[in-house]
């Protein structure tokens, strides 16, 4: 093989592996887990502007919170802990038309008084959760968590779900 071709091989490989990148970087599931990242991000810098654009303003789940509620339960949040940190593990994505459910386990650890303390979850007992996003004029938008465990809040949770 002489250098031409061995460079034209080169291209071509390079060409395929950089579109196959491209792919999955534009894939739904991948588009989903960054805008779930920076989410986290804003909760952990506790920037409720850079929560909010994540949500759909037609959200809504089966425990009747709206995106005025989710909105005000981040915010207090924020407001009663310093230096949140936020333990999160995707363990599932099912992509669909123009949606994708994402499974998630998560630990919400903050500072009051200068104590470090669990607030959502634990190690031992992780929350989980199923959010579905959906793909909206403005980019993919959490709509709905269909299923939710916070071991802190289960009798609460259980009582507040909407038939």
């Amino acid at each position: 093989m002489d250098r031409r071709q061995l460079v034209l091989v080169v291209l071509v490989v390079a060409g395929v592996a950089a579109a196959l990148w491209l792919r999955a970087w534009l894939s739904p599931g991948q588009a989903v887990r960054r805008q779930l990242a920076e989410a986290v991000a804003a909760v952990e810098s506790e920037r409720i502007l850079g929560v909010m654009p994540k949500i759909s303003r037609s959200y809504s789940d089966r425990w009747g919170n709206t995106y005025e509620s989710v909105g005000g339960h981040v915010q207090g949040l924020m407001d009663a802990f310093d230096g949140l940190d936020v333990d999160l593990d995707v363990t599932g994505a099912e992509v669909g038309e123009g949606e994708v459910r994402l499974g998630v386990r998560f630990v919400v650890t903050g500072s009051v008084d200068g104590e470090r303390e669990a607030v959502l979850g634990t190690s031992a007992e992780p929350c989980r959760a199923t959010l579905l996003w959906r793909k909206e004029q403005a980019g993919w938008r959490l709509a709905e968590t269909e299923e939710l465990e916070i071991p802190q809040f289960r009798d609460e949770l259980q009582r507040r779900r909407e038939p």
